[in-house]
């Protein structure tokens, strides 16, 4: 018969080492937007309306990193990397947040329109990419609450029903950079290429998100 210790060593799971991976993303998200930042500085402009144009393009960046940073950031505060796949998300989140600057850097300046089309498919790629594993991310937080996330208190509900929001908002922000990749919408509809116009409708469905969000958030009033 085994004695006590083998069957508490055998019956006992094995432990599992945290990963901290929270300096290594705010090391890749600060990066990001320093070389954006760099980026901005390099490129001189000759005019007023080059200033602008300069500001924006950085702007746009800017805000894509920053609300996946937002999104992400949220979610790593419940989610352990110890929960199934959770290690791997991140990771691969952070590849295609690493990339992103050069990739954008790369679109503002090519020079033809044959090398606009190839590279803002690859950056709508990379981009959609990083939604879909934000989704990935705030999909594996629902799942984990059904037995607690990583064994501690469930969520409350009403931050369960956000997380449940993200992982729709992302997807569907990830499915707009995605299929804005197809030939059909590299179109010049006069003023802009139609795949820009789907890249900047996902600023429309943060900002109905969360209007819809802050609506739920409001006190309803007591039943008379």
């Amino acid at each position: 018969m085994p004695e006590n210790g083998d069957e508490d060593s055998a019956s006992a799971p094995l432990p599992r080492i945290k990963v901290r991976i929270e300096s290594l993303s705010d090391l890749v998200f600060g990066l990001a937007l320093s070389f954006g930042s760099l980026l901005l500085v390099g490129r001189m402009p000759q005019s007023g309306s080059d200033l602008v144009v300069n500001v924006l393009l950085f702007g746009f960046g800017f805000l894509i990193v920053v609300m996946t940073w937002l999104g992400y950031s949220r979610t790593v505060a419940v989610l352990p990397v110890e929960v199934p796949f959770a290690l791997a998300a991140n990771l691969l989140l952070l590849f295609c947040v690493a990339i992103e600057p050069y990739l954008f850097y790369v679109l503002e300046s090519v020079r033809t329109l044959g090398a606009a089309d190839w590279s803002s498919v690859v950056y709508a790629l990379d981009v959609g990419g990083m939604f879909f594993m934000l989704g990935a991310l705030a999909q594996l937080v629902v799942q984990e609450n059904r037995s607690g996330v990583a064994g501690s208190m469930k969520l409350h509900p009403a931050v369960l029903a956000r997380f449940r929001l993200s992982v729709k908002l992302d997807v569907m922000i990830g499915a707009f950079f995605i299929a804005s990749a197809l030939p059909v919408f590299w179109v010049d509809t006069g003023f802009g290429y139609l795949r820009f116009y789907l890249w900047f409708s996902s600023f429309l469905i943060l900002f109905l998100g969360r209007v819809s969000r802050m609506s739920k958030r409001s006190p309803r009033p007591p039943n008379q």
